[in-house]
């Protein structure tokens, strides 16, 4: 079985008021990798899936450096995981009140989510396309399951509309349940670490474009684990997501076709492919759960 990377990073060091609530230096300076081998528990359940290899670079491979604000539904997330540690996820404006991210970068949180929108450098610092908001009205997928990976999906919602402009606009949903999506080109697109020796995230939005592929294909990688919720896209020519991007968005023509939720260990620089969660097999749940734009 190929090893499994859950694609969620911690981040070094930021000091962020939002909503008039303070994360300390402390917390974002002590911050751990927020990888799922790393929880004790999944160990157990998995142990022949090692965590990630040292001689990966964990970033959005084969990509290059988004143009400043034209992925305005990006979303970066900074997630209390203990009392003093922090992790890293991507996230989608889905709509003025909701973010949709993986499951498994909030469902072991402690505290409120920093939510910033409108960003290109991360730390976000103090760009003044920016908006932030603290969010701690979270909802995961019931179904959500870490010991074999599905339904890896949750939605952050605000009580009150994020105010849009040029930089902040919602995606759009798929339409047809149906569609599958094969062949489609794809882009992916998030902050992911520069290099596993470094203990940040890239410090500017990065992307990729690739195809998604069958899952039968998908299936041979990962023995066990793929099924018709998920959806893969090629690693070929070392393109594919890596630490840092969880939660973020695969996206299709300007369409929200899928969550990042995990790739594997070696998927980086020898052509594993990243699966990430369907958004089709979620349409329902997500408008049953969505916060109203308005």
């Amino acid at each position: 079985m190929a090893s499994v990377v859950l694609l969620c990073t911690s981040i070094a060091a930021l000091v962020s008021a939002v909503a008039g609530e303070l994360l300390t230096a402390e917390q974002f300076a002590n911050a751990v990798p927020g990888h799922l081998e790393l929880d004790p528990e999944f160990r157990k359940l998995h142990p022949n899936i090692p965590g990630p290899h040292e001689d990966v670079d964990p970033f959005i491979v084969g990509g290059v450096e988004s143009i400043p604000h034209s992925r305005p539904y990006q979303v970066g997330l900074y997630i209390p995981v203990t009392t003093a540690g922090v992790s890293f996820c991507g996230g989608t404006l889905i709509n003025a009140r909701t973010v949709v991210t993986a499951a498994h970068c909030v469902d072991m949180r402690v505290g409120n989510i920093s939510v910033f929108m409108g960003a290109h450098n991360m730390p976000p610092g103090g760009d003044l396309n920016i908006v932030a908001r603290f969010a701690g009205d979270v909802v995961i997928h019931e179904g959500w399951n870490r010991a074999i990976l599905l339904h890896d999906i949750a939605l952050i919602r605000f009580e009150v509309a994020v105010p849009l402009s040029a930089s902040i606009i919602p995606i759009l949903l798929p339409r047809d349940a149906t569609h599958d999506y094969l062949g489609n080109t794809t882009l992916v697109s998030g902050w992911g670490r520069p290099s596993d020796s470094v203990n940040t995230i890239s410090p500017v939005l990065r992307e990729v474009t690739s195809s998604v592929i069958s899952n039968y294909a998908c299936r041979l990688a990962y023995t066990g684990i793929i099924e018709s919720s998920h959806i893969c896209i090629s690693g070929s020519h070392g393109r594919g997501t890596c630490n840092g991007d969880s939660g973020g968005p695969l996206v299709v023509n300007g369409v929200l076709i899928g969550v990042v939720s995990f790739g594997s260990a070696f998927g980086c620089e020898v052509g594993w492919p990243s699966a990430m969660t369907r958004i089709t097999s979620y349409l329902d749940w997500i408008s049953e759960n969505q916060a109203p734009a308005e």
